[in-house]
């Protein structure tokens, strides 16, 4: 351990493990807080303008309602983050039967019941550098082949968390993750996020249909200005009523140059100065600004006793694109072995001029 990452018992499963939060830190008053039990997103810390400090993500309290997370607040989805039409696949001329864990629906989502939301992983730790790890057997979830993942989290001094996933594979299969925390720059427990301003950099978005799945239609921002917020748009009145679908942001906006570390979307509250950036190597950042967070939650009481309510807070999670497997025309998730999976996110946080 070193001053700049700590670790601390957190609590046991329901079957006795032992769980701990390791929080890295910086000398600008930042921390975050991961759990080694779905590499959940615990806690993150941020200074206001006048130097008060919040955490403003969402989640519980405990690890027993993590093991309940329906609402992924932190974790990890994966192997393969987002829905998966009817919980099948085709790969190589083999039909694959999935997990059907959508409670919209018969699809999977999310990496299926258990996934890597509901896992164990083992920690080590190098200096400043928290690495998880965690080797899913061949066959779960109705997945093929042993997938060993690595995510590796640092935060830097300019309050860059970084989060670099690595994974491999003893059969063909699809790989596709990304962290679900989602954040209100108010506090996690203020109210929702009218009061916060977007920004998004992607020209496009993947249309979806009544089943939250991607028609293969990609639309403009220029064609669909609701969705258009190249520059920074404020939140407030009805414009998260307004988006496109009827269900606020649930989009997946789409960017090219797979690979390549990209700014994705911001997220400010003038109020405090707090914001957020996003940058990643994949190919799309899904926005999700919790609309379903009634029917998910059903008033069930939260991290510090609160009932999270709809639009309680905003989610940028970069992945690839839903459904893929299923969608050739869509850039492909497809790892076989021999071959590496490796995407890094980045979330720059800190307090506007």
């Amino acid at each position: 351990m070193t001053e700049r990452l700590k670790k601390e018992f957190f609590g046991k499963t329901s079957n006795g493990e032992d769980i701990f939060k390791f929080t890295l830190s910086n000398s600008n008053n930042v921390s975050v807080s991961i759990l080694n039990y779905g590499c959940v997103v615990y806690e993150i810390n941020l200074p206001d303008k006048d130097g008060h400090v919040v955490d403003v993500n969402l989640g519980f309290d405990n690890v027993i309602d993590y093991e309940g997370n329906n609402n992924y607040f932190g974790a990890l989805c994966g192997r393969v983050a987002n829905r998966i039409r009817d919980g099948q696949f085709t790969l190589d001329g083999q039909k694959y039967n999935l997990s059907k864990n959508d409670p919209f629906g018969g699809h999977w989502v999310h990496g299926g019941f258990t996934g890597f939301s509901r896992r164990v992983w083992t920690w080590s730790i190098k200096e400043n550098e928290l690495t998880l790890q965690y080797r899913d057997p061949d066959g779960s979830e109705g997945m093929p082949g042993e997938v060993l993942t690595t995510v590796t989290y640092t935060l830097d001094e300019d309050n860059t968390l970084t989060m670099d996933y690595k994974a491999t594979t003893t059969k063909p299969t699809v790989i596709d993750m990304g962290s679900h925390f989602m954040v209100n720059l108010r506090g996690h427990g203020q109210g929702d996020i009218k009061d916060h301003v977007i920004t998004v950099a992607a020209g496009k978005y993947l249309e979806g249909g009544d089943d939250m799945l991607p028609t293969g239609k990609f639309v403009s921002v220029d064609e669909d200005k609701v969705m258009d917020f190249h520059e920074p748009r404020s939140l407030e009145g009805d414009v998260l009523e307004s988006l496109t679908g009827g269900a606020a942001f649930h989009h997946a906006y789409v960017y090219d140059k797979r690979g390549e570390r990209k700014f994705m979307a911001r997220v400010d509250h003038p109020a405090s100065k707090r914001y957020m950036e996003v940058s990643s190597t994949n190919t799309t950042v899904f926005a999700y600004s919790n609309h379903f967070m009634d029917v998910i939650m059903k008033d069930k009481p939260a991290k510090h006793g609160v009932v999270y309510k709809k639009y309680a807070a905003i989610e940028f999670m970069p992945m690839g694109y839903p459904n893929s497997i299923n969608m050739a025309e869509f850039p492909q998730s497809v790892v076989r072995p021999g071959e590496e999976y490796h995407e890094t996110a980045w979330y720059k946080f800190g307090v506007a001029k």
